[in-house]
């Protein structure tokens, strides 16, 4: 077999496995699923659910456990904020 065919082979059996070539290197495809838009759109789903549930606890009662649910939220909520938007806005947003 020539050295060709048994590159093409091994391509076939790489991309076979969920391996793709980006940017000059094989992404696993664990790695893949994490990187880019797939990452961030989970990140704010997580967000989005952080929110809500802060949401709730700032309507109940002022137990001790909520309170310090509410803020753990807050600070995660905070630090994921400042990573995602590091200026304080979306870009192209208005504020």
């Amino acid at each position: 077999m020539s050295i060709d065919r048994k590159r093409v082979a091994a391509l076939a059996v790489l991309e076979s496995m969920g391996w793709i070539w980006r940017d000059g290197e094989w992404v696993s495809p664990r790695r893949a699923a994490l990187d880019g838009d797939a990452l961030v759109s989970a990140a704010d789903d997580m967000l989005a659910a952080l929110i809500r549930r802060a949401d709730t606890l700032e309507g109940a009662t002022e137990d001790a456990d909520e309170m310090a649910e509410l803020g753990v939220i807050g600070g995660a909520v905070e630090a994921y904020e400042t990573a995602r938007w590091p200026e304080g806005k979306i870009p192209g947003g208005k504020g």
